[in-house]
């Protein structure tokens, strides 16, 4: 599994493109990169470098096809050609993740790694832990989507040139401990650096990394609903430090320069591509609650061809009706897909809504609503809008259902197409129908088939860990957490 032991020219490139968008972004802070280090050999970067590569390319890896892939199974998105059309009929081959896959391991996990390694060898507490943080939210999203990973035996170069597959439900019990370890590295804060302005996400306040760590405890723990039901509201009881507000939230901010624009700018607007048509089951579905938050989710339809200009309207999911003049479907708009939109890793939103549920499941009518309430002020107000006249529809209002906390979530994490795909896969909400022309006998994909490149490079471990089977059948499986 050369992918693990060497970084090849595209790695190299990979890491050259994530350092130029870096060093972009971080120049108003003034601060003195090293950047005469060999990008074929990262070891030699100090961590203030690593940080901030590593943090911008999980941003824009996960913004990217880590967003576009998943937000088309649960129907944010309705692509009408090219790769964005067969995602939404259900056709994602191995060879279309092998991006995915690569870059969050040799580019992300491996700096990561690297910052790990040089931090503990230092003493420098904090970075080790802020690293320790990210690299279980990394490899969380890796075994959320594919299931077993390569995970114990990842990431050790030439140590091990094949890693073995760890079963998912052996390793989220060590990413709840890693997050552990990373948050009593930030609390102890031993050494002589810590992160600042290197730091894309929270610019150094390490009190904002606890909570981020807290909160994705909390998100794990959640995602263990059919197989652990009582994990989350154990670690609920604990009365953890959560991310609490919007200056609070996990994020990558991206720039107002095309070598620095968010992932779905560059893929759609930048390339002139224009297939991210968005889909017709969330637009009718926020139109019908006079949603306000419709003119910064959704760009209007541009050209006048079909007499549409100005409308706000998706695609049939899995309709290849041909948009390339933009005649017809909106696209993305402003919050999450501008220029220099943000990628949300967590929001102060998204865990008021796992509160909610938690509670919900609990019993806890009362605590309930007051989460849901809160989540949605907070998105709102995340988004400069006001939620009173919102809150106030009976279709709104909180009515005491898991239906209703995680339909009203799943507009919300159109923030975070990756974990409502999550969602959708634990809780059957909101009820979707299967686009009409699909690859996979009318069933919605419940995992990502494994990368061409494993197959080709580490097909003995893949065999004998969840086993090599056609790809359209791989999508149709489930992971550990999605029992039946």
């Amino acid at each position: 599994m050369k992918k693990f032991i060497k970084i090849s020219n595209k790695r190299a490139k990979t890491y050259l493109l994530t350092m130029t968008m870096v060093l972009a972004l971080l120049a108003s802070c003034k601060k003195n990169l090293d950047i005469n280090a060999d990008p074929n050999n990262p070891t030699d970067v100090p961590v203030s470098a690593l940080l901030p590569t590593a943090e911008v390319g999980l941003g824009f890896f996960l913004g990217g096809d880590g967003s576009r892939i998943p937000g088309s199974f649960v129907q944010y998105y309705a692509g009408h050609r090219g790769q964005p059309l067969l995602y939404g009929q259900y056709n994602v081959n191995p060879s279309q993740t092998d991006n995915f896959w690569s870059n969050m391991y040799t580019v992300t996990l491996s700096d990561l790694k690297s910052i790990i390694d040089k931090s503990n060898a230092d003493g420098n507490q904090a970075y080790a832990g802020v690293a320790q943080i990210l690299t279980a939210f990394t490899f969380s999203v890796l075994t959320d989507m594919y299931g077993d990973i390569p995970f114990s035996q990842a990431l050790q170069n030439s140590g091990n040139i094949s890693p073995a597959y760890d079963k998912q439900q052996d390793i989220y019990p060590a990413l709840l401990a890693l997050i552990d370890q990373g948050i009593a590295n930030i609390q102890a804060n031993g050494g002589t650096i810590r992160p600042g302005s290197d730091d894309v996400i929270y610019k150094g306040d390490l009190t904002k990394w606890v909570k981020f760590g807290n909160s994705l405890k909390l998100r794990l723990n959640n995602h263990l609903s059919k197989v652990q039901p009582g994990a989350a509201a154990a670690f609920l009881a604990t009365n953890p430090d959560l991310i609490s507000s919007n200056s609070e939230t996990a994020q990558v901010v991206f720039g107002t320069t095309p070598a620095t624009a968010n992932p779905i700018y560059q893929f759609d607007v930048l390339s002139g591509r224009s297939d991210m048509a968005v889909s017709n089951t969330i637009v009718d579905r926020m139109k019908a609650l006079s949603d306000p938050r419709i003119p910064v989710y959704f760009n209007p339809v541009v050209n006048n061809g079909a007499g549409l200009q100005g409308q706000i309207l998706g695609n049939v999911p899995g309709g290849d009706n041909d948009d390339s003049g933009q005649n017809l479907f909106s696209r993305e708009g402003s919050a999450y897909a501008s220029i220099n939109s943000p990628v949300v890793l967590m929001s102060a939103a998204e865990v008021q809504y796992i509160i909610a549920e938690v509670q919900f499941r609990a019993g806890n009518s009362a605590a309930a609503s007051t989460a849901y309430n809160a989540a949605i002020d907070l998105d709102f107000s995340s988004l400069g809008l006001s939620s009173a006249a919102y809150k106030a529809q009976p279709a709104v209002a909180f009515n005491n259902t898991l239906q209703q906390i995680m339909e009203q979530k799943w507009i919300t994490m159109y923030q975070a197409p990756w974990e409502a795909w999550v969602d959708w896969r634990r809780t059957g909400f909101p009820v979707l129908v299967p686009a009409a022309t699909n690859r996979t006998g009318g069933i919605i994909p419940r995992k990502l088939a494994y990368p061409q490149l494993e197959v080709n490079l580490n097909a003995a471990s893949l065999q004998a860990g969840p086993g090599i089977v056609p790809y359209l059948d791989d999508l149709k499986r489930r992971v550990f957490w999605d029992t039946p």
